[in-house]
């Protein structure tokens, strides 16, 4: 054999893995079609957080009259955040190959597909064997079927990441995390950003409430949002014309630019040769043992995948635990997934919100503390906000949801709660720095085991 181990795909789960796997003293490779970092560092998570920091420097901007300072004039340049977003993107990619080197770690660039038990052609050409493999091929943007992109006037995000020119107007379709934080970015940038969205809350399947406080902010950053809202009958022309039906209600607008950002489809078409006996759901993911094996023994799947959530650290965690499996003979542990928006404000989730709590008939407790009451959120003056905690009757921590700065940053310790099935009661003398924003965390958590003080 070739190799002990082989990842196909070199995103998250792929690179990390594979790191994972060489310190284990396992023979190792990777092979990738494209950039090692995958969408989230190519085209994804990295590029559009460096955007979106260039952007929030314009938002304070806007905001610092209310803290007594005044700027008289400003300017931004498309060119260097553009520069700015692809230097930061090519040093994080150019050092995962520098720990591929550090780790004897071959990277085989080229598409693959799994043609036996142990084997893996490159490009129809060059054979590859190895005693066991991970596909980790990821995600691509999707399309609708009455809505396809062509490059100028309907695009995806990936298509959207090079920073040209700035759209007069702006039409989002999908209001998930990727749909809400380029409607902000390109809102600041100067278009009149519109989001649509056919279910009823933007972030669907997040704590209701959380997502309306983050819908009422982003109306007030200037950007309309139509929720529960379908579109249909495009037509083209200068701009593109859409129908829109909320209710009993329809109209049509124009826009000169449309993103879709409806989901995600996963790659896997052509990824096992037909003989192989593997099937693919009607989604087109692959179905996993809860050891994350396919039907094949000794071919395992993790990431995008495998299906939702599709998320960068979901890949990651899942490929550490295959190696883990493999090398330990340890089983794969299913902790709570924690996600974030990173718009302004952001949000950040974990466990049950409490609309599904209530839905499987739970009794719960709800401990809620707003951003206004903290002391370190009104002086940085960031007051909009709310930290949520999901409880059992027996004050164990079911979910918690957070929106307002720093949220993904704050989340961490609720996660650990979460997964660790602990009680409110848990942190009551756990010591928290004063002024912090984390204090509201601790007064939320207080407020289920009766022990917050500014509520």
């Amino acid at each position: 054999m070739d190799y002990d181990l082989l990842f196909i795909g070199g995103g998250p789960a792929g690179y990390e893995g594979a790191i994972a796997a060489a310190k284990k003293g396992l023979k190792t490779a990777v092979v990738e079609m494209d950039l090692l970092g995958g969408t989230c560092l190519q085209r994804g998570c990295i590029p559009t957080k460096a955007i979106l920091h260039s952007v929030k420097a314009l938002k304070q901007i806007n905001d610092f009259a209310k803290i007594g300072v005044r700027v008289e004039k400003f300017q931004f340049s498309l060119e260097e955040i553009e520069r700015r977003k692809t230097r930061i993107v090519s040093k994080q990619t150019r050092g995962i190959e520098l720990l591929f080197k550090q780790r004897g770690i071959p990277l085989i660039h080229g598409r693959a597909q799994v043609t036996g038990v142990n084997t893996v052609m490159v490009d129809g050409q060059k054979e590859i064997t190895a005693r066991r493999m991970v596909a980790a091929t990821g995600s691509r943007p999707a399309e609708l079927p009455f809505l396809k992109w062509d490059g100028v006037q309907v695009v995806s995000s990936d298509q959207l990441l090079q920073l040209e020119a700035v759209p007069e107007t702006m039409l989002v379709v999908g209001a998930g995390a990727v749909g809400l934080e380029w409607a902000l970015i390109y809102s600041y940038l100067g278009s009149k950003v519109t989001v649509v969205e056919i279910m009823e809350t933007v972030v669907p399947g997040t704590d209701r409430e959380v997502a309306t406080i983050l819908k009422n902010e982003l109306i007030k950053q200037n950007i309309t949002i139509y929720t529960g809202t379908a579109i249909g009958n495009p037509g083209r022309g200068e701009k593109i014309g859409l129908d829109f039906k909320k209710g009993d209600k329809e109209w049509r607008e124009e826009f000169h630019k449309v993103l879709l950002a409806v989901g995600r489809l996963p790659n896997t078409a052509g990824l096992f040769a037909d003989n192989l006996p593997l099937r693919l759901d009607a989604k087109g993911f692959i179905p996993v043992s809860a050891n994350l094996e396919t039907a094949i023994p000794g071919i395992f799947a993790c990431g995008d995948v495998v299906g939702p959530p599709l998320l960068a650290h979901k890949a990651s965690h899942q490929a550490m635990a295959i190696v883990d499996f493999i090398a330990e003979n340890k089983p794969v542990a299913h902790h709570p997934v924690p996600a974030a928006i990173f718009t302004f404000p952001e949000l950040a989730t974990v466990g049950l919100s409490e609309e599904q709590a209530l839905a499987e008939d739970r009794k719960v407790t709800i401990g809620r503390f707003p951003y206004a009451a903290g002391s370190r959120a009104n002086a940085i003056d960031e007051k909009t906000g709310l930290v949520k905690v999901v409880a059992a009757e027996d004050h164990t921590i079911l979910g918690a949801h957070i929106v307002g700065a720093e949220a993904g940053e704050l989340l961490p310790l609720l996660t650990y709660a979460v997964t660790r099935r602990l009680k409110s009661e848990d942190f009551k003398d756990l010591v928290f720095i004063h002024p912090t924003l984390s204090e509201n965390v601790w007064e939320a958590l207080g407020e289920i085991g009766n022990f917050s003080i500014h509520i």
